[in-house]
């Protein structure tokens, strides 16, 4: 009897199946795993505490019926006797079972993505040798063509790598995906979300035939924590495992929680933080789970992959839940979201209770249109002329002065002006008389008051001003006694306007969706800015990016002597927002951008103005009884709030009382009367020091006076409170 023992082989036929299926034939996986085989790289080169720049490049170009991808990185490079160490499919070539922190767990996703593809090519610089190695799939079988070099600058200018370096390229024939559709679906790619969000990486997505370039970043949804644990997991024969949990619950909306790109779920870690999986397993279609996401790090995972436990799935999915440990950590996260379903449960109840029905919406909709109308009347918008009153201001010449000298403004908003009155000149209190000489310019201010014992070196004051038609001009003037001050006053086309600015940005305002690009314009006025300038643009949030830091102007691309640059923005999470410069010497434009999911933005629809209808609140432990948001426009209600609950009940079940009603009208119109009265102190001038909260809290009074009446007439059932008088007697 003889035993003959040896190792199976391989049909390569099963080799080529796997490879399909790890790329299922998409450029963007190819593109994930050849990102994520340069931050390796790097991974290395930091571990071996060799500082790096950490810069990833991803080329994308048009040609013909194909697309041709690229990646590019400036860390380790490869030697062509490393290149033939890590052609073996399967083999453990990424420094994974060394112990480094970097994710090749199949030690095939470069082979993967270059042989899937067509044309699939590594080129590879290490010290002063080039190698060139091409991988594709002949009549089923993979194969490779090794060549070795000399590094030729020839050769390092072609491929754009001056030092050691990598760049896998290939191509994607027939359908060829857009340029925004390839930022997208990286930027919001899990398996490269520790890449993205690592501060010591920059990836960057360029396209090489328009010359466009994109920084690609992922920015975290904003949640509260709604769990946070630790627990240990058996393993067999092995030490616990011990888990740790976070988990939070989105403030913007419902997120994605299906493929690839999505934005909710568990990512799944090892002990090294590299991206395992991501899922909720299986509340992954629960709606009640659809607002969560968060992080699973388990200790000691590395341990199972050194010694071969099939505890990963081959098509890298995330965990092989047949495995005993798999299938234990499953059950516990699963336990755990159990209860956190469970409390959103309970919360939308609370929430359907609270919701207003059609009798009770109607009141508030029309309270709120009369605040708006208040608002609109009592503290409407103005553009501030005058230069921001520094500090320590010096005496205005003469000791009376109005600023700007000159203004240009156009119909149809309000402006203002400053006048300043020095108190070593005005020695006594006294009115400032106000004039116009052109009836086209209408006074809003008319007369400004100088109070006696002024404690201040100069007094600032605001003189609103409105152009009712346009290419009308005259002169503001200002006076007191013998002391006159006067500035000139052009009411000038909208267009113009902008035009004497240099800069402007059209539109000045957007919304954005997450990582999907929107296109605005520079338009530059050439006959100030001239041809030469170079105008910087800058953006106050690194989570809002703009596609150039610099504009040359060209007069000769000029119309009219406008030249119009098209500008591409973008912001990497919702919840963000950004002002967007774009500065020339003394002259600048604004772009003001907001970042929101899909859902927010559909939930903003509505009627415009200071206020919108307002919301109740369940926090179960208030600071305060009402807040108002100055972005959303809403009022928000504190149900929990001792003396708020007293009224309205912990679920809103006693709003439809008299009591509720008119208390309820009563905090609404505070907090609203309050608000208009800030932003009318805001807008309307400079006032003594320590004055302006009693001049806000005076200004709320009278509007409470005023108005208070007419909004609990709005918010109060009128027949609730007539049947109330009738059963009183």
């Amino acid at each position: 009897m003889s035993v003959k023992r040896g190792i199976i082989p391989v049909d390569p036929r099963h080799t080529a199946r796997n490879i399909r299926a790890a790329t299922q034939g998409n450029p963007i996986r190819a593109l994930v795993e050849l990102i994520t085989n340069a931050d390796d790289s790097y991974t290395r080169l930091e571990d071996a505490s060799i500082q790096t720049e950490g810069i990833i490049e991803i080329l994308y170009q048009k040609a013909g019926g194909d697309c041709r991808f690229a990646v590019r990185d400036f860390a380790e490079g490869m030697t062509s006797t490393r290149l033939l160490e890590i052609i073996p499919y399967g083999a453990p070539t990424s420094g994974m079972s060394a112990g480094q922190k970097v994710r090749g767990y199949f030690g095939q996703g470069a082979k993967d993505a270059l042989v899937s593809m067509k044309d699939g090519v590594l080129y590879t610089f290490k010290n002063d040798g080039f190698g060139e190695c091409k991988l594709y799939l002949e009549k089923g079988v993979p194969q490779y063509q090794l060549r070795d070099l000399p590094a030729s600058d020839l050769l390092r200018h072609k491929h754009g790598i001056s030092g050691d370096g990598t760049i896998a390229r290939f191509k994607v024939p027939p359908r060829i995906p857009r340029f925004d559709t390839v930022h997208k679906e990286l930027a919001n790619n899990f398996h490269l979300r520790k890449i993205l969000t690592n501060r010591r990486r920059k990836v960057t997505l360029h396209d090489e035939s328009s010359g466009r370039k994109r920084r690609i970043r992922f920015e975290m949804p904003q949640g509260t924590e709604v769990l946070r644990d630790e627990f240990m997991v058996p393993c067999g024969e092995r030490p616990d495992l011990r888990v740790r949990m976070s988990v939070l619950r989105c403030k913007s909306g419902d997120l994605t929680q299906s493929g690839d790109d999505r934005n909710g779920g568990l990512l799944l870690l090892d002990d090294m933080n590299v991206v395992l999986g991501i899922s909720l397993f299986k509340y992954d279609a629960e709606p009640l789970a659809a607002r969560l996401f968060g992080e699973v790090q388990i200790d000691g995972f590395r341990a199972l992959l050194d010694d071969e436990e099939p505890v990963l799935r081959d098509d890298r999915e995330g965990l092989d839940c047949r495995h005993p440990f798999c299938k234990q950590l499953v059950t516990e996260i699963e336990g755990r979201l159990g209860k956190l379903v469970d409390e959103e449960r309970a919360r939308r109840q609370r929430e359907d209770q609270s919701k207003l029905d059609r009798e009770e919406a109607g009141r508030y909709r029309k309270a709120f249109r009369i605040l708006n109308d208040i608002a609109a009347a009592e503290a409407p918008d103005v553009i501030n002329l005058g230069p921001q009153v520094p500090s320590d201001v010096e005496d205005p010449p003469n000791g009376f002065a109005l600023y700007p000298p000159t203004a240009q403004i156009t119909v149809g908003k309000r402006y203002n002006l400053q006048l300043r009155v020095s108190t070593n000149t005005i020695r006594r209190a006294g009115v400032v008389r106000l004039s116009s000489s052109c009836p086209k310019i209408r006074l809003v201010t008319r007369e400004v008051m100088i109070p006696p014992n002024l404690p201040e070196k100069v007094l600032v004051k605001h003189v609103t001003i409105e152009g009712l038609e346009p290419d009308a001009e005259g002169v503001l003037q200002a006076a007191l006694d013998d002391h006159i001050a006067e500035s000139k006053i052009y009411v000038v086309p909208e267009k113009e306007f902008l035009l004497t600015e240099g800069l402007v940005f059209q539109p000045q305002s957007i919304t954005l969706r997450p990582n999907h690009p929107k296109r605005v314009h520079l338009h530059v006025y050439t006959k100030i800015v001239g041809g030469g300038s170079e105008i910087r643009l800058n953006s106050d949030n690194p989570a809002v990016q703009v596609s150039v830091e610099q504009i040359v102007v060209n007069e000769t691309e000029a119309v009219r002597h406008v030249a119009t640059y098209p500008i591409e923005i973008w912001g990497d999470g919702p919840g963000q927002q950004a002002l967007i410069t774009a500065e020339w010497e003394n002259y600048i434009a604004l772009l003001e951008v907001t970042v929101k999911s899909k859902d927010d933005s559909e939930q903003d629809k509505g009627p415009h103005g200071m206020f919108s209808e307002p919301e109740y609140d369940f926090d179960p432990k208030p600071l305060q009884r009402t807040r108002y948001s100055r972005e959303t426009g809403k009022v928000v209600v504190y149900v929990c709030f001792p003396s708020v609950k007293h009224y309205l009940g912990e679920a809103r079940q006693y709003a439809k009382t008299l009591a509720a009603q008119v208390f309820v009208a009563d905090l609404v119109a505070e907090r609203c009367f309050y608000e208009i009265a800030r932003r009318k102190v805001e807008v309307g001038g400079a006032l003594l020091p320590g004055s302006q909260h009693d001049r806000i809290q005076r200004d709320a009074f009278e509007l409470s006076g005023k108005y208070g009446r007419k909004v609990h007439e709005a918010l109060v059932d009128q027949g609730l409170l007539k049947s109330s008088r009738n059963t009183s007697g």
